[in-house]
């Protein structure tokens, strides 16, 4: 393995800092909800207004918001009448409740909120619904990066200047979000702002150590080879979870709803909806899943190459298939307060983003194995985060043990491994033979966990030798 610079080892401790932090715009904290009648109750600890108002639409309530207003919320209060517990939470912002009479059970008349309209004061013109998003605001620049529209990420410094910092960003009629110093922030752009412009304006005249656009990427799908029919059966009896079973962290499309699967799943995490069931509708995270938990076993892995190991699958991608800096940051979060060991990542791109680097020194300093596929299309140029230092790059075989034709290569793949599977789930069609690098991926987890669930106290060394003599 590469050995740390004192650079590298300062930029790393920065980092660590930066994710003690991450929580409050990643995953809400403690957070409850609960609408009778006239009165409310809610108990929350630096949760986003807008993650508190998508409780109350999800009872039926409509709310109408400006997209910029989402302030951090703490309070806790019980059976407040509603105007009264509204108007403490949604200060400084105007708002409007809209009523309806209507009859109970008993057969009496009973005022119900119907509506809530948050504004700022002569912007009311700028509301929209609020609505769980299952889809993410990505477009691209000229030469092909993909980004989140109008969203910049910045890392805050201990002595950066706020109140400059604050003067840029009223000059860009835009807002800002952070909680603490040092900590992350996000900047929420007028329309049609160019980010890339702005990220390096903020950058330079406030020297922040990063500062840059909400990158995205597009998962890398398997290449079909052959569809049929593919049933999968496997004995109940064979799995069996133990305490020295190494769970692996899934970063990918989701998890149907899969019997098969059921007693392999340790815990599960919606980023795109925290608050609802894990669910995949591109198919691409269950045939991961099935590859990863040792269910299914790829052409050329022999008898005994993989066994039967817990999953975390995580729902890092919207439904056209992209996931963002952000996205992974609360991924990893979350992968590693469930004590994942290795992580799984079969998709990648050419955008090099230094937020998404740092994030991964800090996983793997924090113990997580982690794995991503190096690409179903043979540029031999690098693929991130299969490229980043602290992951292992797979690349794939053919059936026969062949380098896999369309397998990306170069020095920054680590290994080749089996790379064909039949898989009883298809990526947006049909079951079948399908082949890639992402395959690969998910199988060298398998066998990563695996060794670790035998060898606990295991270095990086000894896993990339062990790697080294498996494949």
């Amino acid at each position: 393995m590469r050995k740390s610079t004192l650079l590298s080892t300062i930029v790393l401790f920065i980092f660590i800092l930066f994710l003690c932090n991450l929580p409050v715009f990643l995953a809400a904290g403690e957070l409850k909800v609960l609408l009778e009648g006239e009165t409310l109750s809610v108990t929350a600890e630096k949760v986003p207004l807008q993650v508190i108002l998508l409780k109350l639409a999800r009872d039926g309530v409509i709310v109408k918001i400006d997209p910029r207003i989402n302030p951090l919320i703490t309070t806790n209060f019980k059976n407040r009448p509603v105007d009264q517990a509204l108007e403490t939470i949604f200060k400084p912002a105007s708002y409007s409740l809209l009523w309806e009479a209507r009859s109970d059970s008993a057969g009496k008349n009973a005022l119900q909120l119907t509506e809530i309209q948050v504004f700022k004061s002569e912007r009311k013109h700028l509301m929209k619904p609020l609505v769980p998003k299952r889809t993410l605001n990505i477009t691209k620049n000229s030469e092909g990066i993909f980004y989140v529209e109008n969203e910049i990420i910045l890392y805050l410094n201990l002595g950066v200047n706020l109140q400059e910092l604050e003067k840029l960003i009223k000059a860009f009629d835009a807002t800002l979000f952070y909680s603490s110093l040092p900590g992350p922030a996000k900047i929420l752009l007028p329309s049609n702002s160019d980010v890339f412009a702005i990220a390096r304006e903020i950058k330079n005249k406030l020297n922040i150590d990063v500062s840059q656009p909400n990158y995205a990427y597009p998962l890398d799908p398997p290449v079909v080879q052959l569809i049929g029919s593919n049933q999968i059966s496997i004995d109940p009896n064979l799995y069996v979870p133990t305490d020295n079973n190494v769970p692996i962290a899934i970063l990918d499309s989701g998890l149907a709803d899969n019997v098969e699967l059921e007693k392999f799943v340790m815990s599960s995490f919606d980023v795109m909806n925290p608050e609802a069931s894990i669910t995949d509708t591109l198919g691409h995270g269950t045939q991961m899943a099935y590859i990863a938990s040792g269910i299914v076993k790829p052409y050329g892995s022999v008898a005994g190459d993989m066994s039967y190991m817990p999953i975390i699958p995580i729902r890092a991608f919207d439904n056209n298939g992209y996931t963002t800096d952000f996205n992974i940051l609360s991924s990893i979060n979350f992968a590693l307060a469930n004590n994942a060991k290795v992580m799984s990542l079969s998709w990648g791109s050419e955008t090099r983003s230094n937020f998404m680097e740092k994030a991964f020194e800090y996983a793997k300093a924090q113990g997580l194995v982690i794995v991503a596929s190096a690409g179903n299309n043979p540029t031999g140029n690098p693929v991130y985060p299969a490229a980043y230092p602290s992951v292992i790059g797979v690349g794939a075989l053919g059936p026969h043990g062949k380098t896999w034709e369309n397998s990306n290569y170069g020095d920054f793949v680590t290994l080749y491994a089996p790379g064909f599977a039949d898989l009883p789930v298809g990526y947006n069609g049909e079951p079948g033979m399908y082949a890639g690098t992402s395959i690969s991926a998910a199988l060298v987890a398998n066998s990563i966990a695996s060794y670790l669930s035998e060898n606990p106290a295991a270095t990086s060394q000894e896993i990339r030798e062990y790697l080294d003599k498996k494949y």
